[in-house]
């Protein structure tokens, strides 16, 4: 692939302990340019930032951040010149939950829109639990407008949670314009995720997530193995995916195998650029 994009999520504490050289680190690697995370830019106003970003040849395509938080960072987005936001995950659990939760995504698509940006949705594995039409994640396709919602797949989850990636992109053509490129070892099947609302906070404003849920989480990150190393037909799913309109792939890591992210995400590159 000729563009190869990156969540910075990826990049775990490195991001934080040196955002810039983390991005030099990044455009270095291969990659040509960047998802945000939880509209996290290292403290650097937009003008600056997309500077560095135009420096380093990095195209800054989009951010993952909360539809509530969107309204207060429309302006920085517009600033930086991303093409999405994402919406990266909501804990529903239920049909009903679903339902509502797709009006809010119409109501922060259409907010964003007059902005001239693409709002969408990312998802887990627990959208992929059982309600009135199939999958939780297809009441959210089925009642959000085309217009106003995208989707961003992300095919590792998809696939933990047993799921045949290429027909369900087949099913909605259209709606899945970006794609997390995620390897993954092991069908888990869906799990309802933990309502995080229900954990308290500390006085830093900071989620204290309960210690055997970490855990938990942290066992299965250990399921994303190097690119093309697992179970992912990966050139079916490309095939699939820019056959119903994806613009993107964009590399996704939960798991330091190496014990060193950035030779990761090296790897990951590498196969991403040959796929």
């Amino acid at each position: 692939m000729d563009k190869r994009y990156i969540q910075l999520y990826s990049l775990g504490n490195e991001l934080s302990k040196d955002f810039v050289g983390s991005l030099n680190k990044i455009a270095e690697i291969g990659y040509t340019g960047v998802e945000f995370a939880g509209a996290y830019y290292g403290g650097i106003d937009a003008k600056t930032l997309k500077g560095t970003l135009d420096g380093l040849k990095l195209d800054p395509l989009s951010s993952h951040i909360a539809s509530a938080q969107v309204p207060g960072q429309l302006n920085y987005a517009v600033e930086l010149g991303l093409k999405y936001i994402i919406d990266p995950m909501s804990s529903l659990s239920t049909y009903e939950e679903a339902l509502a939760f797709a009006e809010k995504l119409n109501e922060t698509g259409k907010l964003c829109l007059e902005q001239g940006i693409t709002f969408g949705y990312h998802n887990h594995r627990h959208e992929f639990l059982e309600g009135k039409d199939g999958y939780l994640l297809e009441t959210l396709l089925l009642n959000t407008n085309p217009d106003w919602v995208c989707f961003q797949l992300d095919v590792g989850w998809a696939t933990c949670a047993g799921v045949d990636v290429p027909a369900f992109l087949k099913k909605y053509p259209g709606r899945f314009k970006l794609i997390h490129v995620k390897e993954c070892a092991k069908v888990a099947g869906p799990e309802k995720m933990p309502d995080f609302s229900k954990f308290p906070v500390d006085e830093n404003g900071r989620l204290q997530i309960p210690p055997e849920i970490i855990a938990k989480f942290m066992e299965e990150n250990k399921w994303n193995v190097p690119s093309g190393q697992g179970i992912i037909d990966w050139p079916k799913v490309r095939d699939a995916a820019l056959a119903q309109g994806t613009e993107a792939f964009i590399i996704e890591r939960e798991f330091d195998y190496a014990n060193d992210i950035f030779k990761c995400v090296a790897e990951d590159c590498r196969y991403l650029e040959s796929l």
